[in-house]
């Protein structure tokens, strides 16, 4: 037997001397066994309410910490998304976007609280970003094709994320995996991409406007989270921010 076992049955044993003490000295000074059953028969009846409450809690207590840690861990792993694909995918649409004030106050980022965050984030949710791919004619299947380029290269990568079912306690992330998913299918059926006019190019900028909108939304949530948990994180995104032309990685 191992000493927690020993330890257990100690501890049970001197429980039950210690009960036996407590009612024993109660029936000897006030010679009252009624009262005593009946206050041992009360307490008795409250054992299923204790548990029944304290189980309910209990499991409330747990499932919100499993939720808590579960959400923790997707929270790490957009930190993957955007070193595999997101940042350099915000890069290139960035680059082409014609109404890049729309962004210029993610310029100012390294400077921002976290009520500075938040209110970028409700002011995501309830407008959208301005986004039109302003590529010259000669340049636009050079640019396409970088796009999809990026986007084959990272397919099983963003496969695997979307199977992940942890990832629906997420709408808004799975939302933009979703639309790169349609966005890398638009392009893959088009073999030939200088034959896309731009009838054909005016359709695959609303689905760049779509995955800009949603890729931007976390972007700025996935700073807020690094700023509140891993500020020490923070710096390198901040030095390489895709909406800042004078950004360099290089600490001066």
């Amino acid at each position: 037997m191992d000493s927690h076992k020993r330890w257990k049955i100690k501890f049970s044993i001197i429980m039950v001397i210690l009960i036996i003490i407590i009612y024993g000295s109660n029936y000897l000074v006030l010679g009252d066994p009624e009262h005593i059953i009946s206050y041992i028969w009360t307490h008795l009846g409250f054992i299923p309410v204790d548990i029944l409450v304290v189980a309910f809690l209990l499991d409330e207590i747990i499932e919100k910490k499993e939720k808590e840690a579960m959400l923790e861990k997707l929270d790490m792993l957009m930190s993957t998304f955007f070193s595999e694909v997101g940042n350099e995918l915000i890069s290139q649409l960035s680059a082409a976007n014609k109404y890049k004030a729309s962004t210029e106050n993610l310029k100012s980022i390294k400077n921002w609280e976290d009520k500075d965050y938040k209110n970028k984030l409700d002011e995501l949710k309830n407008t959208t970003i301005d986004f039109q791919a302003d590529i010259a004619l000669e340049n636009r299947e050079e640019f396409l094709e970088n796009l999809r380029n990026l986007l084959v290269s990272k397919r099983e990568f963003i496969i695997n994320l979307i199977n992940n079912p942890n990832l629906l306690e997420k709408e808004e992330f799975t939302g933009l995996i979703n639309a790169i998913l349609h966005l890398d299918e638009e392009l893959e059926h088009r073999k030939d991409l200088s034959l896309v006019t731009d009838a054909d190019f005016a359709h695959l900028n609303g689905d760049m406007h779509r995955v800009y909108n949603k890729l931007v939304y976390e972007w700025v949530y996935y700073l807020r989270y690094l700023n509140k948990h891993y500020p020490y994180m923070i710096a390198l995104i901040i030095r390489t921010n895709p909406f800042d032309d004078d950004a360099e990685v290089y600490v001066k």
